[in-house]
């Protein structure tokens, strides 16, 4: 049987230093958020990040998942890590995830 796997998921909004009617990517600021992913690209902690690619929420709403070692590790890496939350740039709010089912998991 596969044990379940426990991924963060940070969603990810405009905050409120976004200027309206600008694409969050051409807002100054914008490149510390993807300093931070290329931080947790290298210590290993990015499973997968981009932008939400529908009409359900704001333009710029996007998702990152982390392999984090806990909630609380996950919550300071996306709070305090990221400049552009810390700005005000991008929200977000931290969720955790259990993942079932993933081919790649295998069986232990």
């Amino acid at each position: 049987m596969t044990r379940p796997r426990t991924w963060y998921v940070l969603q990810h909004r405009p905050g409120p230093a976004a200027t309206p009617g600008v694409r969050i990517t051409d807002q100054p600021g914008f490149e510390q958020h993807l300093a931070f992913l290329h931080r947790r690209a290298e210590d290993g902690t990015l499973v997968a990040a981009g932008p939400y690619d529908d009409d359900l929420g704001d333009e710029g709403d996007g998702m990152t998942v982390l392999a984090a070692a806990s909630y609380d590790d996950a919550r300071r890496l996306a709070e305090q890590d990221d400049e552009a939350v810390r700005a005000g740039l991008l929200a977000v709010t931290v969720r955790t995830w259990s993942v079932v089912m993933m081919p790649a998991l295998g069986e232990d």
